[in-house]
């Protein structure tokens, strides 16, 4: 069942197996991702915090506010008591004699009212004129003016104002939340009331809420869901109780956050503040002192909480996606295993190592794209084979043609040159003219080899001088350079004999320039490496070379006139050409002094 199956996936075209592999990947990856709904729960987590959140703030600024007023009323009883109207009526008056009986009177109303609220750690009255009243119980700190006293800034004071954290002015030096009330008494009456400017007021009254204590009374609304951190701010978003050792002492007191505070509308509702990645800021205005109650909520629990259930997620979704891998894998392998074949077979037919063709076992787009290639292939090959036999014989016919059109006439005048000195009894002459003819010979007529070792070819050169210079009564002086590492290099021959035979007959020959000039004629070669090519110059000190025909030359068809008159060069440059592919040949001349031919043909293989 399942092979039926396999092979008629595989008989089908490309566009069908990628929609199937497609479809495959996208029915197993649907049915997991269904799981990724669960973000829901993120957000029901969310949502739920907000209402634990907002319930928290409620439980601890209603514990506060009530906290608040059962103080503000035994503070109001307390002010309300005679020996306090007597001594806020005297320090009103600027009377400072009962300093020390007000101090007595005062010791059981300051103890009552410091006993009559858990959240009061002690209470300190201050007049006008620097006059303090504290329990005999508790010792200050230092004596100083009343703002410099508790370090307090009165600048910003209206009516009851609290003040930020600090410590303790007496030598308990625990933390504690100044309140101020500035009293004063009415004109003519022994009525009290709280003034809103401290220059009005005749005492000032200070309350020091314990810092613990507070913040105790603002954790109520805590619970095991999530850690909450409360504190109180002013109207400005001042932290009033957050104290330095908390984490979140420099978030509150951050820019950021205390604009955005005084930014919050007091319309009795929970805010939102600021949120991040980090935590999330609530607050909620308090019923007193336009103040507001301040919720940091940490998102570490949230996040632990988000954490698990994406575990949970991702290990569903982990063993999906590994399922819809290796299901993807196996159909990818399967669709795309020909192809991989087809790009190695084509690697092959491009370095010629496509030995044996491959036959695929379908009938698919890839294997009628097999079918081509291996046809196109077979073509190619017996195109090759007909091109190499083609160019072989052209090539062949073309170096022959090239070579007959050099020798004959050489040769015929030679012959009878040698001729001329056996009749006129110069045996020695003829002799080594005999020696010289048979050298460039040897060379000329090698059975076919169209390489010769280099020392040969100058060999062939120094034959042809020796053979011109018999023949003319010449006496031209050849030289020969060759580095080391080229003695045994192979080169085309009969390249560098044409160039010589230029030099005699244009560079040395008195019927085309003034050759009597040329006290000592001389023709030298130098072959040698350059770069990753072969280097070879012929120069004389002949009568020059014309440099614009001498290059016009290497290519007639594209000048008229210059191939009859040039055939050596010409067919130097095809024969080079033919046999190396990419070759060059440059003149430079100056006259009577150094001619040179260059040519650069490839280097050979280390």
């Amino acid at each position: 069942m399942i092979k039926p199956l396999s092979a008629f996936i595989a008989n089908l075209n490309i566009a069908c197996k990628i929609l199937f592999s497609m479809l495959v990947i996208a029915m197993f990856l649907a049915s997991f991702l269904g799981l990724f709904s669960s973000v829901l729960f993120a957000r029901f987590y969310r949502e739920d915090t907000y209402v634990q959140t907002a319930d928290s703030v409620q439980v601890g600024s209603q514990a506060l506010e009530d906290s608040w007023q059962h103080l503000l009323y035994n503070v109001l009883e307390t002010a309300s008591s005679p020996g306090f109207a007597d001594m806020v009526g005297d320090a009103h008056g600027g009377d400072l004699g009962q300093y020390r009986q007000h101090k007595m009177t005062l010791q059981e109303y300051i103890t009552s009212l410091t006993l009559s609220n858990a959240l009061l750690d002690s209470v300190v009255v201050v007049g006008k004129n620097g006059e303090v009243y504290s329990l005999f119980t508790k010792t200050l700190k230092k004596e100083a003016a009343p703002s410099e006293y508790f370090g307090l800034d009165f600048s910003y004071m209206k009516g009851i104002t609290w003040f930020p954290v600090g410590e303790s002015p007496f030598r308990q030096n625990n933390l504690v939340i100044p309140v101020v009330l500035p009293i004063s008494q009415l004109p003519k009456t022994s009525y009290l009331k709280v003034v809103d400017f401290p220059e009005e007021a005749d005492v000032f009254l200070f309350l020091f809420l314990d810092s613990q204590r507070v913040n105790e009374r603002l954790a109520l609304g805590q619970s095991s869901y999530s850690d909450r951190i409360m504190y109180i701010a002013d109207s400005q978003g001042t932290n009033l109780s957050l104290t330095e050792d908390s984490p979140y002492y420099e978030l509150s007191a951050s820019r950021s956050v205390t604009e955005a505070l005084g930014r919050i509308p007091g319309d009795g509702s929970m805010e939102l503040v600021e949120d991040t990645a980090d935590y999330t800021i609530y607050s909620k205005p308090l019923n007193f002192g336009d103040m507001k109650m301040v919720c940091i909520l940490p998102k570490d629990i949230l996040y632990s909480r988000l954490m698990n259930m994406d575990l949970m997620i991702a290990v569903c979704a982990a063993a999906g996606l590994l399922l819809a891998a290796l299901l993807a894998l196996k159909l990818s392998r399967f669709v795309t295993r020909p192809f991989h074949q087809l790009i190695s077979n084509v690697k092959n037919i491009e370095n010629n190592t496509y030995d044996t063709p491959w036959e695929m076992a379908y009938h698919d787009e890839v294997g009628h794209l097999n079918q081509a290639i291996n046809s196109m292939y077979a073509t190619i090959q017996q195109q090759f084979v007909r091109i190499k036999e083609t160019e072989r014989s052209k090539f062949r016919a073309e170096i022959q043609l090239l070579s007959e059109q050099i020798n004959p006439h050489f040769l015929y005048n030679t012959l009878e040159c040698i001729n001329m000195e056996i009749l006129g009894g110069h045996r020695e002459e003829a002799s080594s003219m005999v020696t010289s003819l048979s050298d460039f010979l040897r060379t000329g007529l090698n059975y076919g080899n169209e390489m010769i070792p280099i020392q040969r070819e100058i060999a062939h050169v120094r034959a042809y001088i020796d053979i011109m210079n018999h023949r003319f009564n010449q006496k031209i002086r050849f030289e020969c350079s060759i580095s080391p590492e080229l003695e045994r290099m192979s080169v085309l021959k009969l390249i560098l004999q044409p160039l010589a035979e230029n030099s005699i007959r244009h560079g040395f020959n008195q019927e085309e320039c003034c050759a009597d000039a040329i006290l000592m004629p001389a023709i030298s070669v130098r072959i040698k490496k350059c770069d990753d090519c072969v280097l070879m110059e012929l120069s004389d000190n002949g009568c020059g070379i014309d440099v614009q025909k001498a290059e016009a030359a290497l290519h007639p068809e594209n000048t008229e006139g210059t191939q009859k008159s040039h055939v050596g060069l010409y067919n130097i440059y095809q024969r080079l050409s033919a046999c190396y592919g990419s070759v060059s040949i440059e003149f430079e001349s100056i006259p009577f002094f150094c001619n040179t031919v260059r040519i650069r043909i490839p280097g050979p293989e280390e």
